[in-house]
């Protein structure tokens, strides 16, 4: 029944819908041949409005049927600190990031396989430099930062951040980030966070086979990010 569903909805789309798609199928090819990518796997779909400055390719990995909604930027701001001949972002297979999602990188940001990105996620590992009030902070450069792991199948829902300014932040699998939460430290597999500073509301207890909520979490908090197409 499902199928039929889905099959119905693609047979009833305005056909001017595919306009766009073709857009981005060429934009994808012409990226994995002319840019200088550190990897570009298969089956990539990156949306033409995206930004990737070619200067920024080689630091950037992206593997097999990644999708990069509209509007995406992935950003490597110079000069990184990361060495040269390492990325310093890497999207693994099947990950998708939704329209306006920002990643921008100084050392490193590693989204694994299979995470999702509402819109308007933002991920980096780094901050402006602020000290000298004298100087314009546009200046002053960045910070030196930390690194960030999104690991496997991991829901970041709408407008949420995930914020590393030192040392080294690891969202542990399976985990949810509720919409506009903001995440400044690693937490363990199979958590759903909330608020900001984002903290665990609720985490999966395996051997009920149930999402509990913890006691200590925020009264009143809710554990379901919004995700809008």
């Amino acid at each position: 029944m499902r199928h039929c569903m889905s099959a119905d909805r693609i047979l009833h789309e305005d056909p001017l819908v595919w306009i766009p798609r073709l857009f981005a199928k060429a934009h994808s090819l012409w990226l994995k041949a002319t840019y200088p990518f550190a990897g570009f796997g298969r089956g990539v779909s990156v949306h033409y409005s995206c930004e990737i400055q070619r200067s920024h390719a080689r630091r950037l990995r992206i593997d097999d049927s990644v999708i990069l909604g509209r509007e995406v930027w992935l950003n490597v701001p110079v000069p990184v600190t990361c060495p040269e001949h390492e990325p310093a972002i890497v999207i693994r297979d099947r990950a998708r990031l939704g329209r306006r999602s920002v990643i921008s990188a100084t050392n490193y940001i590693c989204i694994e396989e299979d995470v999702l990105l509402a819109p308007g996620v933002f991920i980096t590992d780094h901050n402006h430099q602020y000290c000298d009030p004298d100087i314009p902070i546009w200046k002053q450069g960045t910070t030196h930062g930390g690194t960030v792991l999104i690991e496997k199948n991991c829901w970041l829902g709408y407008g949420s951040m995930v914020l590393s300014t030192k040392g080294n932040l690891v969202l542990g699998r399976n985990s949810v980030v509720g919409a506009y939460s903001v995440v400044t430290q690693s937490c363990p597999p199979n958590s759903v966070l909330v608020g900001n500073p984002a903290r665990i509301v609720k985490q999966f207890d395996s051997s009920s086979g149930k999402w509990l909520r913890r006691d200590d979490g925020p009264k009143g908090a809710t554990a379901s990010p919004t995700l809008a197409e």
